[in-house]
């Protein structure tokens, strides 16, 4: 289980709009927050999103570029962001190998619906791929309060 202080694993991954996304180049630019997040369309999600919008200028303001992962494919998560007004970019990952890497797959046995899927979490990586701030969900609907995660960005940098 990677953890705050651990060096970041690197990866290649399909982004929305045809782009490729590779974190150790995208953290060249600044850190970057992963969000891991199971399903698009889910209730918890939608809502979740709107909040992340609203906070977008400050995440800006703190130099945070924030990349949403879960298994869905490119198209779908560019039609996600449509419906949703999404000003984060999403990365696919079909086949979970970095919700994996990261220890973001949902494994508690109370959950069966979504036993496998990719858990919600943040992993907050600066530009010399250290993993500054993690967090992740203890039941899959679990949040972080979006006014919390910005503090918590503001203190791991």
């Amino acid at each position: 289980m990677l953890l705050k202080g651990d060096k970041a694993t690197d990866f290649t991954m399909p982004c929305v709009r045809g782009k490729e996304f590779t974190l150790s180049e995208a953290v060249k630019n600044g850190p970057i927050l992963l969000y891991f997040y199971p399903v698009n369309y889910g209730m918890t999600c939608t809502k979740y999103i709107g909040l992340m919008n609203e906070m977008y200028d400050e995440f800006e303001k703190l130099g945070v570029k924030m990349y949403h992962l879960n298994p869905g494919s490119a198209d779908d998560h560019e039609k996600w962001m449509d419906r949703t007004n999404s000003m984060y970019d999403h990365i696919s990952d079909i086949e979970q190998k970095v919700s994996n890497i990261y220890d973001m797959i949902i494994t508690h046995p109370e959950h069966p619906k979504v036993l496998g899927f990719t858990n919600r979490g943040f992993i907050l990586v600066d530009k010399e791929m250290n993993i500054r701030y993690v967090w992740r969900a203890n039941r899959p609907n679990d949040i972080v309060d979006i006014i919390v995660l910005a503090d918590e960005m503001r203190n791991s940098l």
